[in-house]
């Protein structure tokens, strides 16, 4: 899924940052991530995570995402432990916000 509208809440497209630990790449998140169904993205200081809510509740052991008006840390799974610091979901984006802002 490449849109960040969804259908149905179970396909709704999740977000999340993650910080790496000291020596660390974004690359090293890709084995663990494409295996879940997840997407990574290198960024400056970290990676950007995307996927669907479904792959990322099951790579995260979650029952489910609910409330994404706020950002929410997850666990980091043991795979991912030497190579991830924190991984932070973003929440969904509210329409019409960029236009109440000052």
């Amino acid at each position: 899924m490449t849109s960040g509208q969804a259908d149905a809440p179970d396909d709704e497209f999740v977000e999340a940052l993650v910080e790496l630990r000291a020596g660390a790449a974004a690359d090293d998140l890709v084995p663990w991530c494409s295996g879940h169904g997840i997407d990574v993205m290198p960024m400056v200081a970290g990676a950007l995570l995307t996927g669907s809510r479904p792959a990322f509740a099951e790579a995260f052991d979650l029952a489910r995402l609910e409330d994404r008006s706020r950002p929410r840390t997850l666990p980091v799974p043991p795979a991912l432990a030497r190579t991830a610091r924190s991984v932070t979901v973003l929440p969904t984006p509210t329409p019409g916000a960029r236009d109440r802002m000052p």
